[in-house]
């Protein structure tokens, strides 16, 4: 049996790959959550980026 190479830095939980790990972070340690749509992420710089991509009209109003 292979032994789980990734570890969270939150809470200890091990995974077999890094995806998995990730998603786990996404969903279990998520912080910032987009107050247009809900969707949640792991930290600010994600959340911005999916503002601009996904909400650029937040962009635009927010510099009026």
């Amino acid at each position: 049996m292979a032994q789980d190479q990734y570890k969270c830095k939150e809470c200890g939980a091990t995974f077999h790959s890094q995806v998995e790990m990730e998603r786990h972070n996404r969903t279990v340690h998520s912080r910032f959550t987009c107050d247009v749509c809900g969707e949640t992420f792991g930290s600010e710089s994600e959340l911005e980026a999916h503002n601009r991509i996904v909400h650029p009209e937040i962009q635009k109003s927010n510099s009026r």
